[in-house]
């Protein structure tokens, strides 16, 4: 079955619909990725979740994805602190976040993507964090968030599966509208997303507390 905003996506469906996804994201145009940039800052300006000194961590967009880059300018002049994921151990999947200032140097790592030089002074522990932006490849509305498939994020949430009320840091998706569908079948390992941000609107999520 062809992946589309709307449809199901069963288990065995996920190589396929992985596929696709990356797919339409690499066919938009560069004008459009920027104006989705930008909509993406517009909205989530007004949600009043880039408050001065909220510790919010996001990522560089790579393979086409929905780029945060305008989010990033956003926050900065809001006076937020920012962060970015860094891989820590390849072999156990293992990553954690680290200072992103505005003269933070990067550099790519082996997939490509880049990431701020590790120091134990930049690190901050995930459950300090306020805000956590992910990039995904397809999300439905319980929340379940399909990924690159190495796991990265999941492992460094993992404390968030416990499923208490108290939740911290909210974790917002952000994608394009056509990367939501109606069911992605959940693994144990999953960490549920609370929202997501497209280029039409901020979206709770059913699986949220």
């Amino acid at each position: 079955m062809t992946a589309h905003a709307g449809g199901a996506a069963p288990s065995s469906d996920r190589a396929r619909l992985r596929g696709e996804m990356r797919a339409r994201r690499r066919a938009l145009t560069p004008h459009e990725r920027a104006s989705a940039s930008r909509q993406f800052a517009h909205i989530l300006r007004r949600s009043n979740l880039l408050r001065p000194g909220r510790r919010i961590a996001v990522y560089v967009a790579h393979d086409s994805e929905a780029d945060p880059s305008a989010i990033v300018r956003l926050a900065r002049r809001n006076r937020c602190a920012l962060y970015l994921p860094a891989i820590a151990d390849y072999r156990r999947r293992r990553m954690a976040f680290h200072r992103y200032a505005s003269n933070t140097p990067l550099r790519p790592n082996r997939y490509g993507i880049a990431e701020p030089r590790r120091t134990p002074s930049s690190r901050i522990a995930a459950l300090n964090l306020d805000l956590v932006l992910l990039p995904l490849v397809a999300v439905d509305a319980q929340g379940t968030r399909m990924g690159t498939g190495a796991g990265f994020y999941d492992r460094c949430l993992q404390h968030l599966r416990a499923g208490r009320r108290w939740r911290r840091p909210k974790l917002i998706g952000l994608a394009y509208e056509f990367q939501r569908i109606d069911h992605l079948a959940a693994r144990a390992w999953d960490v549920p997303l609370d929202a997501l941000l497209t280029e039409k609107d901020l979206y709770a999520l059913k699986g949220s507390p």
